[in-house]
């Protein structure tokens, strides 16, 4: 089990707009996850107005495999008068990714009908997290949001980083055509400018704590 980070880097972000967009980019990730059969822990969120993170503890590292059973027509259509299989029984074949020769024939309280078991493996999750990320990303709502340069895509202030791993490795994918996630992100912009590179999301609120970033909003308030 990995831990997986996701941070937005971002011009100034009103102030009003950052826990409600954390929340949804945590219950849109979670669910994310779920649909996708990959199995994960808490989702914990924390931010600054030019960062939004979300960070999701004891993800696995590939979805679950699931087996279900398929129902497909009644034996009578399935079979022709010799037994044979016929073109309906191909077609279910085909649909369930099943051989002929491995169909049978269940009862149900209808009658007997033709049935196949499909299983569908578990991909890896770094390949699926290439999708979900960025659509997590913008899917997230903010009261007002804008284009900038030549970008198709919107957000509440130009995106000028993302941060995505999974434990040690990278989450590869490109947003908008040109902005690409990595390990690295940024310290304080006047007392820390200079880039930051994260081995691992364990390291990352310690990391920006020696840029001068405090990334815990609740510690943030209590240093006010």
């Amino acid at each position: 089990m990995d831990t997986l980070l996701l941070e937005i880097g971002a011009e100034e972000i009103p102030a009003g707009y950052i826990q409600p967009a954390l929340d949804a980019m945590a219950r849109n990730l979670l669910q994310r996850l779920d649909a996708a059969r990959i199995d994960h822990g808490e989702a914990h969120t924390c931010g600054t107005p030019r960062r939004l993170t979300v960070i999701v503890d004891q993800v696995a590292p590939k979805q679950q495999t699931v087996t279900e059973q398929l129902l497909g027509p009644p034996e009578k259509v399935a079979f022709d008068g010799t037994g044979q299989p016929t073109m309906a029984a191909v077609k279910f074949s085909e649909k369930a990714g099943v051989a002929v020769s491995r169909l049978t024939v269940v009862d149900t309280d209808k009658g007997r009908y033709l049935s196949a078991r499909k299983t569908s493996r578990g991909q890896a999750t770094l390949k699926l997290l290439k999708t979900i990320l960025p659509e997590v990303i913008l899917a997230t709502p903010f009261p007002k949001s804008m284009r900038w340069a030549d970008l198709s895509i919107h957000f509440a202030r130009p995106i000028h980083s993302i941060v995505a791993l999974l434990g040690g490795k990278v989450v590869s994918f490109t947003l908008g055509g040109r902005i690409k996630s990595g390990r690295r992100t940024t310290g304080h912009m006047f007392m820390n400018p200079g880039k930051v590179s994260l081995a691992s999301p364990d390291q990352y609120e310690d990391a920006l704590l020696a840029a001068n970033v405090v990334v815990d909003i609740d510690r943030r308030r209590r240093m006010t």
